[in-house]
């Protein structure tokens, strides 16, 4: 099986742009909108970096892994730094870097243009604002805050629980359950439709860890060290000179 090479970017955006529109302004979505601005708030008001740790199961056999990835996420406001798998991204105010290590590709666009591969909320939110949410509940144990989301019979998605330590302000884990077909890439010429072994619904865990507040140097955001303007051309630096441009944005 071949995930798409972010999930929580990617897969999530998926639930944006699958789920039909049909805003409700209840108190489902009050509750849900209300614990995600205050994960976001911890998130813009001081830097830090944490890994990220994520499992793929069956939906009726969470408890069997049958694939997992780990990465790196820094933050430090608007400036952000994620490593997964075999894919690196910076964001600053000036440009989005994504660098693809399989494909030796460097994906370069404007910042105002580009999607923050690290903002890992904002496709959450605009979920909630488009998707059938029938039921939003928050439980507590300890420092542990739960909101847990359901969405209507027939969504891409069937549920989503975020836990986060009300003491830190940090998210500690998301899981949600999500058609499989959403998570594959078609193989050139065929379709993602999930083999035998997988069924229809997939459990993806993310479970965030190793947090450390000690701001990133400034210098890890700096897309300098991937590419450098000569005149009108951008070329790549010594170190990804393997690497071929691609520019995702006009004017660059």
């Amino acid at each position: 099986m071949k995930y798409r090479n972010v999930l929580l970017t990617g897969v999530m955006v998926l639930l944006a742009a699958y789920l039909p529109a049909a805003a409700q302004a209840d108190h489902n979505i009050d509750l849900a909108m209300q614990a995600i601005k205050e994960i976001q708030h911890g998130y813009n008001t001081r830097p830090m970096s944490f890994d990220i740790v994520y499992t793929y199961s069956n939906e009726h056999t969470p408890g069997k892994v049958l694939d997992s990835m780990k990465g790196r996420i820094e933050l430090s406001g608007a400036d952000s730094r994620c490593l997964l798998r075999n894919t690196e991204s910076i964001h600053n105010s000036r440009y989005n870097v994504i660098l693809f290590a399989e494909d030796k590709i460097m994906y370069l666009a404007k910042s105002d243009t580009a999607v923050n591969s690290a903002d890992l909320l904002q496709p959450i939110r605009t979920a909630l604002q488009t998707a059938g949410v029938t039921d939003c509940g928050i439980s507590y144990q300890g420092s542990k805050k739960t909101v847990q989301i359901s969405f209507r019979a027939g969504a891409p998605y069937k549920s989503l629980q975020i836990t986060v330590d009300t003491l830190s302000g940090h998210l500690q884990a998301m899981r949600y359950v999500v058609k499989t077909a959403l998570l594959m890439d078609a193989a050139a010429g065929g379709d993602a439709t999930p083999g035998e072994g997988y069924e229809e619904y997939a459990t993806v865990q993310a479970v965030f860890e190793n947090y450390d507040d000690t701001p990133p140097g400034q210098d890890r955001f700096d897309e300098q060290a991937f590419f450098q303007r000569e005149g009108t051309d951008l070329k790549v630096t010594a170190a990804y000179q393997d690497y071929k441009i691609f520019i995702g944005s006009p004017n660059l």
